[in-house]
């Protein structure tokens, strides 16, 4: 069985209109996180305990206080226990337009994985009221067939992701 989200018309808005539609109207903040390797593998998760949860990319709210940057980058850590230091590339944010949406304001991030993150491996949550404790399965798959669960948002950001790749890729 193909697990699907709800067919929610999201939009895409300047990170500093997403920034102030959240505050105005009290709606949580997520970081979306695209990280990648190569750069043609992108990785996804998956719960072990929760099957129906489907594939997903790591993600989480982003905290009173803190930048979407900083919660990407902390978010992370605690949902794959890989470490970035590096600053990661800010792709877009999109405003969900369905009202009972967790979060109804999306901010997507690209980071690129160190050399020594595995293929494959399971991780137990450190942090996160609702997440703490969770295993998660992670694995790099080819970045256009992914696999992501559609309609929760986890493939927004991946046209941008795309032409991210490519300008970066013609600066070389």
């Amino acid at each position: 069985m193909r697990v699907t989200g709800p067919a929610t018309p999201d939009r895409v808005v300047s990170f500093e209109e997403a920034r102030r539609l959240a505050q105005e109207n009290a709606w949580r903040e997520k970081a979306l996180i695209y990280l990648t390797r190569d750069p043609a593998e992108l990785l996804v998760l998956e719960h072990t305990a929760s099957p129906r949860a489907g594939v997903q990319v790591p993600a989480g709210g982003v905290e009173p206080g803190e930048q979407p940057a900083q919660a990407a980058l902390r978010e992370l850590a605690e949902e794959t226990g890989v470490v970035v230091h590096s600053a990661p590339v800010y792709l877009e944010s999109r405003v969900w337009a369905d009202g009972s949406a967790p979060s109804r304001v999306r901010h997507y991030f690209w980071i690129v994985a160190p050399p020594d993150v595995p293929d494959r491996w399971s991780h137990v949550v450190t942090a996160g009221d609702d997440d703490e404790g969770m295993r998660f399965r992670l694995g790099f798959r080819p970045r256009h067939a992914a696999g992501l669960t559609p309609g929760f948002g986890w493939e927004s950001g991946l046209g941008r992701l795309a032409r991210a790749i490519d300008d970066a890729r013609g600066r070389r």
